[in-house]
């Protein structure tokens, strides 16, 4: 079918909503922002599938229930428009991947610190799941687009409900953790679509400034590249919270990577914050207390093992999952509590007398290594590249362990100022360089 098949039928659907509904896009909620609910265009078409190295496109997995995040909060009904946080915000996001572009747009976004959401097709994820677990490693808001891009109003509430789970069981497959986002295919939905993305405790997503870069179709020409950039600065640069709508489609969109430097200078410059579609900069962090509280400063907050652990137990330390953007606590007794993050098993029963748990870093590839006071290094889902147990001098303690996003390996952090390195490079260490009464407490890759 053609694109100007598909957008002949896509606004057919959306103007038999205006009829049945009275609106296609209802208002936004009040107090969402100073600026009247946008005009929107509907969405292009997401164009052909990515493909499995089989080369068919990939099978939906079988769902049996709505696919709703335990103890996941409730998000309000409605259509949102407007980038969350206060003063000057805006929100990026990327539609119809993971393609051929994708690995651009995430290199373009980590050299200039800029977060962003992508609202994947179950489909395109399911071919290329390597881009969706790099979405999240760099801790990207993942949102649901659904399974294949289809106009929702046209389907049945059964169809739509298995178009949303479908997506979100195969994100869970992926990276662990269930999508809190939901755009819809077009930027067209009815009232059951609102209903069926509340169950599930998504929170549905449109956008307020609109690129237009699938019309592009391919092209990295000038003209493309300058016709994204003026979109996105007029429409954006108009409001103080904007929604960017851009795409990463199978297909590859060069004018998009291309143009992407030049609007986040443009924001930048002029004074918004870059955030995802909860609000986060993806720049701050989480600070952990030794009753096992987890404090976030800028970062999300997905719980804590305050109240939980038993007598004498104490936190120790915490790590990210560079996976999916949750992280673990260490407890003194070996415990691994796991928050947006799988769980891999923990040392709980099985410390040797007078040995320590000191350290817990995740791996790049999935699972934590756990690092105990005589140098030894515990594997839980991810690989094992030795330990310095048994080659630490008398008195000698493990004092931290970091993972190495290069190479996949690790550095152990010694007392005495010794760095042990673990599939990973060495660059140096302190030994013998310690004044009277210091001591070393971390380490941490770069």
């Amino acid at each position: 079918m053609s694109v100007s098949r598909l957008r002949i039928l896509s606004v057919t659907a959306a103007l038999t909503l205006v009829g049945a509904l009275g609106a296609t896009f209802p208002l936004a909620p009040a107090g969402a922002s100073d600026h009247p609910r946008p005009r929107l265009a509907t969405e292009g078409p997401a164009g052909p599938p990515a493909r499995l190295p089989s080369g068919r496109v990939a099978t939906p997995p079988r769902v049996t229930a709505p696919q709703v995040p335990p103890g996941s909060a409730a998000v309000p009904y409605g259509p949102n428009y407007y980038a969350p946080g206060s003063g000057k915000t805006v929100a990026l996001t990327f539609d119809d991947g993971p393609g051929a572009s994708t690995a651009a747009i995430l290199s373009v976004l980590r050299s200039q610190g800029v977060t962003a959401s992508f609202f994947n097709l179950g489909q395109n994820a399911a071919a290329q799941p390597s881009l969706v677990q790099d979405e999240a490693r760099w801790g990207y808001l993942i949102g649901n687009h659904t399974w294949d891009h289809q106009d929702l109003t046209t389907l049945s509430a059964s169809a739509q409900a298995r178009e949303m789970d479908q997506a979100s069981a195969e994100q869970r497959s992926l990276i662990g953790s269930w999508p809190a986002a939901f755009r819809p295919p077009y930027g067209s939905y009815n009232a059951t679509t609102l209903s069926l993305a509340q169950q599930r405790h998504m929170k549905v997503w449109m956008w307020s400034a609109d690129t237009e870069d699938w019309k592009a179709q391919g092209s990295s020409s000038s003209y493309w590249v300058n016709r994204i950039i003026r979109l996105a600065e007029q429409q954006g640069g108009a409001l103080q919270h904007p929604v960017v709508l851009m795409h990463n489609a199978p297909s590859g969109d060069p004018a998009t990577v291309l143009a992407l430097p030049t609007i986040i200078q443009y924001f930048r410059s002029h004074g918004y914050t870059f955030v995802d579609l909860q609000g986060h900069t993806g720049l701050g962090y989480q600070v952990l207390t030794s009753d096992g509280g987890v404090h976030n400063f800028g970062a999300a907050w997905y719980g804590s093992a305050a109240g939980t652990m038993g007598t004498g137990v104490t936190a120790v330390a915490l790590a990210s999952d560079p996976v999916t953007g949750g992280y673990w606590i260490l407890k003194s007794d070996g415990g691994v509590g796991n928050y947006h993050a799988p769980w891999y098993g923990s040392l709980t029963g099985k410390l040797s007398p007078g040995q320590t748990v000191t350290g817990i870093t995740g791996s790049p590839g999935g699972g934590y290594w756990i690092l105990t006071s005589d140098g030894g290094v515990h594997n839980l889902g991810a690989p094992w590249y030795g330990s310095a147990a048994g080659t630490m001098g008398t008195g000698v303690t493990a004092v931290a362990l970091s993972a190495v996003p290069a190479t996949g390996g690790y550095w152990i952090l010694k007392s005495d100022g010794g760095v042990g390195n673990y599939h990973a490079p060495w660059h140096g260490s302190l030994t013998g360089k310690l004044s009277a009464g210091q001591t070393v407490l971390g380490i941490g890759a770069q």
